[in-house]
């Protein structure tokens, strides 16, 4: 196996360490940088020492906010909809985001709750009378500005970028709410969880693959810093765009036949779009039987908690699912795979 291949295998691992280490804790009032505000991976770790009771909390955007018992709660993202339903008390949320209620697989969870459809109408926002809006700010900061200048109080999460905002947003979500131990919990939970799903696909056998969508008849990816990365590496695939590109890529069909993964990891229904794109079907993986598998696009491209069961999902399509207690082969071998029902 080559460098690169060995570097991607260990990925996983080291960014695991990094998000549990760097987001220990939610950022307090007396832990802003001095000349200016520090980002929060650039941090030492020695920086998120606990304050007994800190009174407010820096959001990503460096705007504080004093803590205080919230008790209508509105969510406006989809992974504050996610951090919301594991660690609040469902009577201090009034809204969750319509597009969760809609697509997530645990919409049924939002049930009875007002949705929030659009940050950018304050009225509807401000007719909910929430005590606190919490989102992940992308895009225009000026819509979170017209919030605040409306007299809301809100709390910015920050980019959505996968497992290591996740876990430093699972802890300013448990602060928020008045319970951090519930946000410990959960980080852990998702972290082990998220190094386990293919800890027994040992490098040797691990499989290049990669993230492609197309739309338009063009082609789109989501790599290294973002949730799909996570989702591809947590599954036991070495991410084939990982060392030549970040973020989510447009590519041209030149450069994925250059990649010309084993797996490509895909939207459902999006297998037939791709391998009849010009030049695509002689990649490796629209000829290879369960060389494309397909994930509901609100559950793989989900950057929340639900990447734990994307990955699992990925795994068991790819490899085979996991070999109960007791049952695995001797010296870690590949499972048999098995195409499951989510790969075409």
């Amino acid at each position: 196996m080559n460098a690169v291949a060995w570097l991607n295998y260990g990925a996983l691992a080291g960014a695991l360490a990094l998000s549990a280490a760097a987001a220990a804790l939610p950022r307090s009032s007396d832990q802003r940088a001095p000349a200016g505000r520090q980002d929060a991976a650039a941090r030492p770790v020695e920086a998120a020492a606990p304050e007994a009771s800190p009174a407010a909390l820096e959001d990503h955007a460096g705007a504080l906010v004093p803590l205080r018992d919230f008790r209508r709660i509105a969510s406006a993202s989809t992974v504050a909809d996610e951090l919301l339903i594991e660690l609040c008390e469902p009577d201090r949320v009034v809204a969750f985001t319509g597009y969760g209620a809609r697509r997530s697989p645990r919409g049924y969870r939002y049930a009875g709750k007002a949705r929030v459809e659009d940050t950018a109408d304050v009225e509807a926002l401000l007719a909910l009378q929430p005590d606190l809006v919490i989102l992940n700010g992308y895009g225009d900061p000026r819509r979170i500005a017209r919030l605040r200048e409306a007299g809301l109080t809100v709390y910015d999460l920050g980019p959505m970028r996968g497992l290591a905002t996740l876990v430093s947003n699972a802890h300013e979500v448990a602060a928020l709410v008045g319970h951090p131990e519930r946000g410990r919990r959960l980080a852990a939970a998702l972290v082990q969880g998220m190094a386990a799903v293919a800890a027994d696909i040992q490098p040797p056998q691990r499989r290049r693959g990669m993230y492609l969508s197309g739309y338009g008849g063009r082609l789109f990816g989501g790599t290294a810093g973002t949730s799909y990365n996570d989702v591809l590496t947590s599954a036991g695939l070495i991410d084939a765009a990982a060392a030549a590109h970040r973020d989510w890529p447009e590519y041209t069909a030149e450069q994925v036949l250059t990649l010309d993964p084993d797996v490509l990891v895909t939207n459902t229904g999006m297998r037939k779009i791709l391998c009849a794109q010009a030049g695509l079907e002689r990649l490796r993986a629209c000829s290879a039987p369960g060389g494309v598998v397909e994930l509901d696009d609100a559950l793989l491209g989900d950057p929340g908690p639900a990447m734990l069961e994307a990955a699992q999902t990925v795994r068991s399509a790819v490899y085979g699912a996991p070999a109960a207690p007791g049952a695995a082969r001797a010296g870690g071998g590949s499972p048999a795979r098995n195409p499951g029902t989510k790969e075409n």
